[in-house]
């Protein structure tokens, strides 16, 4: 069993037992925003299960989309086209991305779709490849031997996911577009731009990001203001607030210390390490 850490914040497990590769393993955490962006693909050899742990995970599979969120999982047969891709957030996101060999019978019989898990499954997901990282070995690997087993009965016997119609939105990807730089556009402004009344685009974006126009935007800025303080930017902290539209100080460093944990003149000195 080997663990290459891909990036900073991937883990990528291929197992193989008797020589074959039984499956592949994928851990992925991305701290803090994280935005749309569909790929597609499809795989001969694998079953592919998508799995999130926080946040939320776009899938479509034919005439079948949703964006799941912890508790529900996508199922993809091998030999299957889709499109999938990290849903539009705030706070990043936690998935698994689980392919097994084709041999193993995973996904044999069953259509592509999604499915809630039993209760307490996820936890036992996220535990389980915590300690995977912590501690890459067979020993480690034990609680996940029956996952193929595990994940055939749950395609069978648990309730099917309806499709929705959260992602992907051109009318969301323009506004986060939009909200994206230091002087935030009123809802006014962004509803003429967009050709939608301010309370049908607050309800439309929310639907979609889980988050307002506003929450989105600060977002954004106090990601780029940490990225200037990372970077070695000297400015007194409230140039650099009221250049970002934070007039009060105050205020702002409270949105940053709840944001990354630290004050911003604590962030300054000691940034994290970058991935």
């Amino acid at each position: 069993m080997a663990r290459p850490q891909a990036r900073g914040d991937a883990w990528v497990y291929t197992i193989k037992r008797d020589g074959k590769t039984w499956g592949i393993l994928v851990d992925e955490e991305i701290k803090h925003k994280t935005l749309f962006e569909p790929g597609s693909e499809s795989h001969d050899e694998w079953d592919e299960i998508i799995v999130p742990l926080e946040g939320r995970y776009w899938v479509r599979v034919g005439n079948w989309a949703r964006t799941l969120t912890p508790g529900e999982i996508a199922l993809i047969p091998r030999d299957t086209p889709h499109d999938s891709g990290i849903a539009t957030n705030l706070v990043g996101t936690h998935f698994l991305v689980l392919l097994f060999d084709k041999s193993l019978g995973v996904l044999k019989n069953v259509s592509s779709g999604g499915v809630v898990l039993p209760s307490g499954t996820t936890a036992w997901l996220r535990g389980a490849f915590r300690f995977m990282r912590q501690t890459c070995s067979e020993v480690s690997f034990l609680s996940l031997g029956n996952l193929p087993d595990f994940i055939h009965q749950c395609a069978i016997g648990q309730k099917r996911l309806e499709q929705d119609s959260t992602h992907p939105d051109p009318i969301v990807t323009k506004i986060t577009n939009l909200l994206e730089q230091p002087s935030t556009p009123s809802l006014d402004d962004l509803g003429k731009i967009v050709g939608l009344s301010p309370t049908h685009l607050q309800k439309r974006f929310k639907t979609a990001v889980g988050f307002s126009p506003l929450q989105y935007a600060n977002a954004w800025k106090l990601d780029a203001i940490a990225s200037e303080l990372k970077n070695g930017n000297t400015l007194p902290l409230i140039d650099i607030a009221v250049e970002y539209g934070f007039g009060d100080l105050r205020h702002f460093r409270e949105l940053f210390q709840r944001r990354f944990g630290a004050s911003p003149s604590a962030y300054r000195k000691n940034p994290p390490p970058s991935d």
